[in-house]
């Protein structure tokens, strides 16, 4: 097969396993991306609609922005190799109004998932992944009830869309080296065969042809629900359910690109060779169907060029659990653990279309499973103008080893975040957060078509600063 799809829209996301994002807020960053029993004004739109009702004022607006700074690093098939990621930044934005006691409504605006991956054009796994970029957004309208001082619950809308861009190699460098010495052979049946030995030189060390698929999804919706329960004046149980959203690319864009004009000739050449019959009594069986393989490869890639794609993966559901203590009035711990249903992901297929019909399928095999992440973090208010924030959590995997390769090199991962607010004036807090993000050095194997077996050790890491403005009036 010339393609693995499955790069298109799966990618590494610096702070969450698969391509989950978690940190839209400076302030909870800092306290280890929690939040579920928290009640946190606007912001409670995403981590828990319920605790929106406990806005202590008529508008809160938050506002704020991560950078997100990751690599993964390779060791295998005899070969090392970095990433050299872009910087990410997922941005956040809450507006929440109370208008009477017991009820907040408000709307916020998120990315629940992205982040981008670059290996470069020529590492040795680029038939798997070269270069891939991913950005969800969700905006989620929201209402929040409180029975009392006791119950809440709360309601939002996700209404989520996103684009993507990404790029990899499609022929292997030592593919089209394998048929210089058929080449020799067949030059007098087809007298461009023998230019293949030079053409092949001028290639260097790219790949002689690679594929860049870009698209955008249409609007899908899902929903976020929770309750929070004041169990006393100190300790606060919180439940939230985040719906999975799929989402789907119809009409991408699809383009091939050639190291250069030998390159297509030599591609061009292969895809429309004609196999003549005398060739049967001077090769053996197994090379020929080698042969009649690579000429078909060479056809598809050919008439990839200038199609249409259709293509869809899930944003899997969350479901969290949290508990918060504030033994006085300084002082608040929190605890919650977050399971989130990757094993929604069982495939990927990938639909080529020239003028609305399909012409190839590219079929992936991901079978992902559930994960679960446990978060800690702990808030001290030292004065009405400063807070401190610390918080850590551990997050599991949902890829299988041996279904494992550069487009989601997941692993174990911990994290460990600090934080702090300043308040300059009245109605105006600054949050300020970082992360440091530290993945378990993981083995995995993938059978990739064109190089077969790929494996070796991956190891992920980040940085991530936050920053984010709040006003309450």
């Amino acid at each position: 097969m010339v393609l693995t799809a499955a790069a298109v829209l799966t990618v590494l996301t610096a702070n969450a396993e698969g391509y989950q994002i978690n940190s839209q807020s400076a302030r909870q960053t800092g306290m280890g991306h929690t939040g579920t029993a928290l009640k946190l004004g606007a912001e409670s739109m995403l981590f828990n609609p319920a605790g929106m009702a406990f806005m202590n004022s008529k508008f809160d607006i938050s506002l704020g922005v991560t950078g997100i700074q990751s690599k993964v690093k390779f060791n295998g098939m005899g070969t090392k190799a970095e990433t050299d990621n872009p910087m990410s930044t997922p941005l956040f934005g809450y507006i929440g109004y109370k208008p009477c006691s017991n009820l907040a409504v408000g709307v916020s605006v998120t990315n629940p998932a992205g982040n981008s991956l670059v290996w470069g054009d020529n590492w040795a796994g680029a038939t798997m992944l070269q270069e891939v970029s991913l950005a969800a957004f969700s905006i989620q309208p929201t209402v929040s009830y409180k029975i009392g001082d006791i119950v809440s619950i709360g309601a939002g809308l996700m209404i989520d869309f996103g684009s993507f861009s990404q790029e990899k190699a499609l022929i292997g460098k030592n593919q089209l080296e394998a048929l210089i010495p058929l080449a020799n052979k067949l030059a007098p049946m087809e007298p461009k065969l023998g230019a293949l030995p030079d053409a092949i030189q001028t290639f260097h060390d790219k790949y002689p042809a690679e594929i860049e698929l870009e698209g955008s999804s249409k609007v899908s919706y899902g929903f976020n629900i929770g309750a929070m329960v004041n169990i006393t004046p100190k300790l606060t149980f919180g439940v939230n359910y985040r719906s999975k959203v799929k989402l789907s690319v119809e009409g991408g864009d699809a383009e091939v690109d050639y190291a250069n004009d030998y390159a297509q000739n030599v591609v061009n050449t292969i895809a429309s060779f004609k196999i003549p019959s005398q060739l049967e009594g001077m090769i053996d069986k197994e090379t020929l169907k080698t042969i009649e393989a690579t000429i078909a490869k060479m056809g598809i890639v050919t008439n990839l060029d200038g199609t249409k794609f259709d293509a869809s993966m899930p944003i899997p559901s969350i479901l969290s659990f949290g508990l918060a203590y504030k033994p006085n009035d300084a002082l608040t711990l929190t605890g919650e653990a977050q399971f989130t249903g990757w094993s929604a992901y069982k495939r990927l297929d990938i639909s080529f279309k020239q003028n609305g019909k399909e012409i190839y399928l590219q079929p992936s095999i991901k079978d992902y499973e559930n994960t679960v992440a446990v978060r800690i973090g702990g808030e001290y208010v030292i004065s009405d103008f400063a807070t401190v924030r610390a918080g850590a959590y551990l997050d599991t995997p949902p890829v299988q080893k041996d279904n494992y390769n550069p487009e989601t090199p997941s692993a174990t991962t911990f994290c460990g975040t600090v934080g702090a607010s300043l308040s300059p004036m009245k109605n105006m807090t600054i949050d300020l957060a970082f992360a440091y993000l530290q993945g378990k050095k993981t083995n995995g194997t993938f059978q990739d078509s064109t190089i077969g077996a790929f494996s070796g050790e991956y190891q992920k890491s980040a940085v991530m600063p936050a920053i984010g403005l709040r006003f309450r009036f």
